[in-house]
């Protein structure tokens, strides 16, 4: 614990702090603040909107083939040693931060209007901008389903020779690399989590349309010249998450990634 400093500090001597000057208090005031609330919300969203995306295009590489999957799976978690385990803290830091701002926020919001406008603003909102609290959670519990099928393996096994199934974390290919291609395919050619996933990636579509402009507002980066652009901006990064996760789960089912279990 720092001394205080009661006398007059020598000119040549350590400036001297105070505990408003402290980490600590700044960072409790920041979260406790509504404008650094929506700050962190708009930061840490456009974290997890830059990481679906490298996790988009890290499992297009299914339709390349078991070896493009696999050496890349293989490369995360293997060749990247701890970093991977950092990576994976930090992520999950960053989306439970997002997620408990986002309900305060939600919750502060209304209790300073316990009463609805007479005439309510939310006619000029968008669905999607009204729906922030709901698609963000229905994206939350699949996250959780997510991780429940494919990281745990908790949700269906996979036939690997007639009446043989196998845990998912049990694959490996030839080279003895876990047989992630082996898995995804698994995985969608299942009807029924093909269509959780198609409908989970619809709802993500509808958070992300709002959730990207409304970070670059919260930033301060949107106004009325680049206003057009951040909405542009916004719908093509909604949009391509959609179409590159839609491509996975419907292009496997279709047989772009022909099984290596018949």
């Amino acid at each position: 614990m720092a001394a205080t400093q009661t006398g007059p500090r020598h000119p040549k001597g350590p400036p001297g702090t105070t505990a408003a000057q402290q980490a600590a208090p700044f960072l409790a005031a920041l979260l406790d603040s509504t404008v650094g609330a929506k700050v962190l919300v708009a930061l840490t969203g456009l974290g997890l909107v830059g990481f679906t995306v490298f996790h988009m295009i890290g499992n297009l590489k299914v339709f390349q083939g078991p070896d493009a999957i696999n050496g890349y799976a293989y490369f995360l978690k293997h060749d990247l040693g701890a970093l991977i385990w950092v990576a994976r803290a930090g992520l999950l830091g960053i989306f439970v931060l997002h997620l408990a701002l986002a309900v305060r926020l939600s919750v502060r919001s209304r209790a300073a209007r316990p009463v609805p406008y007479q005439f309510p603003g939310s006619v000029q909102a968008t669905a999607a901008s009204r729906t922030m609290l709901w698609s963000g959670a229905v994206v939350g519990l699949f996250v959780l389903f997510h991780l429940a099928h494919f990281t745990f393996a908790w949700v269906t096994p996979v036939e690997v020779a007639p009446g043989q199934f196998k845990n998912y974390l049990e694959l490996t290919d030839a080279r003895g690399r876990h047989d992630v291609y082996s898995m995804l395919v698994a995985g969608f050619t299942t009807p029924w989590l093909v269509a959780l996933y198609a409908v989970s990636q619809v709802v993500l579509f509808v958070h992300l349309l709002h959730g990207v402009q409304s970070s670059f507002q919260t930033l301060g980066l949107k106004n009325r010249r680049f206003a057009p652009v951040i909405r542009a901006l916004g719908f093509l990064a909604a949009l391509t998450i959609l179409a590159g996760n839609l491509a996975i789960v419907f292009g496997v089912m279709l047989g772009g990634a022909p099984p290596v279990y018949k």
